[in-house]
């Protein structure tokens, strides 16, 4: 069978157009955690908030936040950082650690994600006063996924008298795509 240019270009098209290619253009994104919650050390019951944070006083139940980010299909560097909490006291440090997944609405204390990697330490300046310091970094910068991933974190307090929280929608966390 002999085919002509014009019948392997029909050909071609048509295997062409049942590939889906991906969208990796998209840089210079913001993305913010698409689930976040406390989860204490007493068990307490927590819903799934907005308003999310860190607490430690010596003696009480110690409260740690679990987030979940939903990363879309992009190109270049992903970088982690925190600007704008809401409420900061104490030593005002806090550590970000990578999860074995990401967490769910019916975590607590017991069930929630292990952690996995420690991907940095943070100093906030004080309550709303923009980015927080990078005391160490251990991987806060990272190749963005070339497809859609769901990246889970644990945040912890550094100090024994510590107390930062933060609004998901506003501040906090994010993740910059690019």
């Amino acid at each position: 069978m002999k085919f002509t240019p014009i019948a392997i270009i029909s050909i071609l098209s048509t295997l062409a157009s049942g590939f889906t290619l991906l969208d990796l253009s998209r840089r210079g994104g913001v993305i913010r955690p698409s689930f976040g919650k406390v989860v204490w050390s007493d068990l307490r019951p927590t819903s799934p908030s907005d308003i999310v944070g860190v607490s430690c006083n010596t003696g009480a139940p110690t409260a740690v936040a679990i987030l979940c980010f939903i990363i879309p299909a992009c190109i270049g560097t992903c970088t982690i950082s925190f600007s704008d909490a809401i409420v900061a006291s104490g030593s005002r440090g806090m550590q970000l650690f990578t999860t074995g997944r990401c967490p769910n609405a019916w975590d607590d204390w017991s069930t929630r994600p292990y952690r996995d990697q420690h991907k940095g330490t943070f100093l906030v300046t004080g309550t709303g006063a923009g980015p927080a310091t990078v005391v160490e970094d251990f991987g806060l910068t990272f190749p963005c996924p070339t497809t859609p991933t769901k990246l889970g974190y644990e945040v912890v307090q550094v100090g024994e008298k510590d107390f930062v929280a933060w609004d998901i929608t506003k501040g906090g966390f994010i993740i910059t795509c690019g």
